[in-house]
This record gives structure tokens, C-alpha cells and sequence, in this order.
């Protein structure tokens, strides 16, 4: 079946559907408009971006162009309320109770709401505005907290993303020309994600940044749906480090396309490093830093630079760090996690016997490191009582502590690597150490839900192979709902992100982010299907051997080159089938 055909198939199946059974209005009828989009008279920023879109796809869906106004009109028959505005609220549609990006799509006998929580993102001060303006914010800071002490989020400005001023905007709006819509990575995206969960129920998919990895069904006519559906996304933290600035236009619409939802509130990654590293830091308190071969540890510009953990210094003004950082931005939590490299404990008297040499390399000194963070946080719910103190178990502290039954109840863990299918080596892990075994064991320890730290192998690391594992990435999110508030997913995603190695690139993004959603039993095998079906088209059948082939056989890869071959014929036997000139072709010409 073509791709065509498919889409013509899905549209039929889908105006079967009760909400689109007896429709007798029209947003696009035989393609002209019969509706208008309704935004606010000073909608939120991502309001606006969810406006432009859903007019952008439902004239390359249609051909009609449903235009942008702030109030309905008499002679339009449809009105489309996109985000909170006073006529939706006439209708009682408002965003009240639509969390961390979750949305509704609901319809009236003339008009259909697409609705969530569109909050602007408002940076805390002090934060620089742009590289240069880093010397000026870290001043600031140092005065706000008396101390020579990192900032945190020194590159936060990197997550915004200028669009042309008139993006969104009603029609016949008056546009500076320097003006421009500046869109946070961070800000709430609750009806931008209602327009693509609608979108989606009309056939849209996109697979790819940019207009390549967009497959978009050709429909001259478009029912109003008859349609109540609240959608709520199985995680409120669905980050990947996507830092829109670097990114650029085509990636970051893409990652928002996907229903990601990145969290500044959580402080994850390496929160002592962000303290201490820092040579004015040494030379006050030399004594916080790690032992080693009877030297402090100290290395200017290194990120591994060990702190000495029993050095009750370093405790006090941990704990001054920690309110201050709660004090002054929008924090939730305060990450404690060690610098990253951290393979051995400090060699001073205060440290020794401190760490766990018997257990398996990644427990010997859990019990050290989250003996620290149970310590700070105990301390800081005393004048902190709603925030959360973060730790990672990473590396030598993976394993849960020995020497604690029950975590503090503000402590959040991270598990690096807790939900991962493979590793660089291919391995999940044995025993103890397995993802399913380290998820059973922390949250024991814990009564709060856990976050997944991921790093994803792409080929722009150089030391990997491509790795297409949708059997393994579905099952194993699937299997963390329930006892997650969500991931942070590193990757290599630079300024050629949406060109470089893109076939490759995309394929772990697009599985793990739309599987955030649907609940327990969502389907990861028929979204690969699908995608298989509607991305390669005439090579459906040879796409879905070689993606299967390359999970099954991907570890081996590395160190057999007959499997390697093997792989690669497969790949070519797709190749054969698509005609090299079409969208088709061009899609496997970028893997």
C-alpha cells in the first residue's frame, strides 16, 4: 500500500471514529475555510507558537489557511479557542487542573477548544543573558551568597529561540520590524501540545526536524470532531538537553512536536562541581578537597575535580549553598551529586574506613556519598520543608547506602542508567547492578519517585555504533511508569543536529519521547509499524528487518563484521526499493 493510500485509508477509519461519526460542520470544507482560530488578546507566548502552528498544518494538510483573530466572528461557522482566553472560559473550557503539559480537546456544537497550560517561563536573577554577560551575573551572585560559589544554570540563556515577530499573531497585527516572538525552552507548552495530539488524530507525524520527517495526510475536507479527551503525559519530566539556542529552529519544533517538557526547577546533574569548582573556592578551603597521593586535588578547567566528604566545613556551607540557591531562584530541588569522575574516595584520616571496598564496584562508596546527602537533607527541611535535595546514583555510588533503611523523605534519586536498554558495551547490566534490580532496590529506599538519568549513543560521539533499539527503549519506559516523575536524556545535539547523522539520530528521540505518553500498555511495536509503513513507504517490509536485526544483533556488531555486512545488506535491500528521488529515498540517504 502507498503512503498515500495509507493516509486516505486512515482518514476514512478515522471519520468512522465517534468523534468525528455525524459531523455536520467543517473546519475545511472541500478546501475552503470554515473556521477561524480564537487566541487571547495577549496570549502567552506559546500560545501563539501553538496558533501558527495549527494554522501552518492544516493549510499544508488542506490547502486553507484558517485565519488568527482575538474574537469570533459572525459570519465564520467554526471557532477553534486555542489556549485560555475569556470565550473559552464562556464555554467552560479552561486549563485548571492540566499539569506539566497535559491538555484537553473538547468540542461544541460550533466550535472546538484545544486547551492547556501555556505558562511563560521566568528566568531567576541573577542569570546572564548571553555568554559575555557571564562575568557580570557570576558578581552578582557571589554577592547575594557571600561566597566565590558557582552559579547554577550558567548557560540558561541558550534555551530560548527567536521566532519573526508576526508569529501567531491575529491577522492584520502591526509587527516591528526588529520585533521577534522569543519562545523559552522551559515555558509551559500545555495547547501547543493539544494542537499536535489533534494533529496526530489527523494523520500528522513527524519523525525527522524539518519538512523531510513530516508525514502529513492530504485532506480537502476536515470535520469538526464530536470529542471530550483529556490527555495527560505519563511523566512531568520528559527533558532532553535539546538547548534551543544551539539547536536551532528545525530541532528545538521537532523536540516540541514530540511532547518533551524540560524542568529548570530540578536541579540534576553534578550539583558540587557547580559549587566548588572554582580556583577562588580552593584557595579559601583547600581542606574540602579530596586526598590524593598526599596532594589536594585541583586541576583548573577539569570537571572532575573530588571533594573530601567528611569534612564537616564542607557540610555548613553546603547547607548555605543549598538555601541559597532555594532562596533566590525557582529551584524545587538542589542537586548534591558529586563532580562527575568521581572513582575514589578522599585518602585523609577523617575518610578512611568510611568507604565499602567488599561490595561491587559500583556500591563501594554509596554508602559514604549518600551517608552526605541524608545529612543535608535532614537539615534543610527544617527551614525548607517543601524542597527536595537530589543525589544521582552514578558510577562507585550507584548502588543504594548499607547504612541507611529509609532516605530522608526531601530526598530525590536519580538513577543513572536505571532505565537503560543498552550500554556503550551493549550491556544492560547483571545482577544487582541490572536496571530492574537498581530500580527495586532504590525504591525501597525511597517513598518519592524516581528520575532516570540517560546518556544516548550517537554516532557524533564517535565511539559508537548506531543504535536502533524500539523493542528495547518502549519496554523498558513502559516498565519505569508508575515509579518515575520522569528522565533527563543527554545526547549530542549541536547546530547540525537536524542534518548530521539525522537518520540515525533521530530514530531513539522519536521512540523514547512519544512512548512518555499513552499510559503502562502504550504500544511501542505498532508505533514502530507505523513508522516503518509511513517513513520508507515501498521499503516498509525491508526497513522493519533491518531495524530488528540491528536490536538483535547490535552488540555482536561491533566485534563481527560478517554481522556488520549483514546489516548493511539488509539496509541496501530497502535502498533498492525506494526510488532515490523521492522522500523516501531521501530519508535513507540520511542514515
Amino acid at each position: 500500500m502507498t503512503n498515500t493510500a495509507f493516509m486516505k485509508l486512515l482518514l476514512f477509519l478515522t471519520l468512522l471514529s465517534p468523534a468525528f461519526a455525524g459531523a455536520e460542520s467543517f473546519l475545511v470544507e472541500n478546501g475552503e475555510s470554515r473556521a477561524e482560530i480564537i487566541i487571547a488578546e495577549s496570549p502567552a507566548r506559546s500560545t501563539r507558537l501553538a496558533a501558527a502552528d495549527l494554522q501552518t498544518y492544516v493549510e499544508k494538510i488542506s490547502g486553507a489557511k484558517l485565519p488568527i483573530k482575538t474574537k469570533p466572528s459572525a459570519d465564520v461557522p467554526v471557532q477553534i479557542y486555542v489556549g485560555e482566553s475569556p470565550h473559552a472560559a464562556k464555554l467552560g473550557v479552561t486549563s485548571e487542573g492540566l499539569e506539566h503539559g497535559a491538555y484537553r480537546i473538547v468540542s461544541g456544537e460550533n466550535w472546538l477548544a484545544l486547551i492547556g497550560d501555556d505558562s511563560n517561563f521566568e528566568p531567576g536573577h541573577p542569570f546572564a543573558r548571553n555568554n559575555g554577560d557571564k562575568p557580570r551575573a557570576q558578581a552578582e551572585w557571589e554577592k547575594i551568597i557571600g561566597a566565590p560559589y558557582g552559579m547554577p544554570s550558567r548557560n540558561l540563556y541558550k534555551n530560548r529561540l527567536r521566532l519573526p515577530g508576526e508569529t501567531g499573531k491575529p491577522d492584520g497585527a502591526v509587527t516591528d520590524k526588529k520585533e521577534t516572538l522569543e519562545i523559552w525552552g522551559l515555558d509551559e507548552r500545555g495547547s501547543f501540545n493539544a494542537v499536535c495530539g489533534y494533529l496526530r488524530k489527523l494523520g500528522a507525524r513527524w519523525y525527522l526536524p524539518g519538512e523531510l520527517g513530516e508525514v502529513m495526510p492530504e485532506m480537502k475536507s476536515i470535520p469538526l470532531p464530536q470529542i471530550d479527551e483529556t490527555v495527560t503525559p505519563d511523566f512531568p519530566l520528559r527533558q532532553f538537553n535539546f538547548r534551543f539556542s544551539t539547536a536551532g529552529f528545525h530541532t528545538s519544533m521537532w523536540a516540541m512536536r514530540l511532547g518533551t517538557r524540560n524542568d529548570e526547577s530540578l536541579h540534576i546533574a553534578h550539583g558540587m562541581s557547580g559549587m566548588t569548582n572554582n580556583e577562588k573556592v580552593f584557595a579559601e578551603h583547600p581542606e574540602w578537597f579530596a586526598l590524593y597521593g598526599g596532594k589536594r586535588d585541583f586541576k583548573p578547567g577539569s570537571s572532575k575535580i573530588q571533594l573530601c566528604y567528611s569534612n564537616e566545613g564542607l557540610f555548613k556551607e553546603t547547607l548555605i549553598y543549598v538555601r541559597a540557591l532555594l532562596d533566590n531562584y525557582h529551584f524545587k530541588c538542589v542537586s548534591l551529586m558529586p563532580p562527575d569522575g568521581y572513582t575514589a574516595i578522599c585518602q585523609c584520616e577523617k575518610c578512611r574506613g568510611k568507604d565499602s571496598p567488599d561490595r561491587h564496584e559500583r556500591g563501594k562508596l554509596s554508602n559514604h556519598i549518600w551517608d552526605f546527602t541524608n545529612r543535608v537533607a535532614k537539615e534543610i527541611a527544617k527551614t525548607h520543608p517543601e524542597a527536595k535535595v537530589l543525589n544521582g546514583g552514578y558510577g562507585v555510588y550507584t548502588l543504594p547506602p548499607e547504612n541507611i533503611k529509609k532516605l530522608e523523605p526531601n530526598v530525590l534519586v536519580c538513577i543513572v542508567g536505571g532505565r537503560r536498554p543498552i550500554n556503550k558495551a551493549g550491556y544492560k547490566g547483571e545482577g544487582e547492578v541490572a536496571p530492574e534490580a537498581l530500580r527495586a532496590a532504590w525504591s525501597k529506599k525511597t517513598d518519592n519517585p524516581i528520575i532516570f538519568f540517560e546518556n544516548y549513543p550517537f554516532t557524533g560521539r564517535g565511539w559508537y555504533l548506531p543504535s536502533f533499539a524500539p523493542k528495547a527503549l518502549t519496554e523498558t519506559v513502559n516498565a519505569t511508569k508508575g515509579i518515575s516523575m520522569g528522565e533527563d536524556i543527554w545526547l549530542t545535539a549541536g547546530r547540525d543536529f537536524d542534518t548530521a547523522g539525522i537518520g540515525f539520530n533521530h530514530f531513539m528521540v522519536y521512540f523514547t519521547a512519544r512512548m512518555y505518553w499513552g499510559g503502562k500498555e502504550a504500544d511501542g511495536d505498532a508505533m514502530f509499524r507505523e513508522y516503518c509503513r509511513l517513513f520508507y513507504g515501498p521499503a516498509e517490509t525491508e526497513m522493519h528487518a533491518f531495524f530488528t536485526y540491528c536490536e538483535e544483533n547490535w552488540k555482536a556488531m561491533e566485534k563481527d563484521k560478517a554481522l556488520a555486512d549483514a546489516a548493511l545488506t539488509l539496509f541496501a535491500n530497502a535502498q533498492a526499493k525506494a526510488d532515490s528521488d523521492s522522500a523516501y529515498g531521501k530519508r535513507h540517504r540520511s542514515n
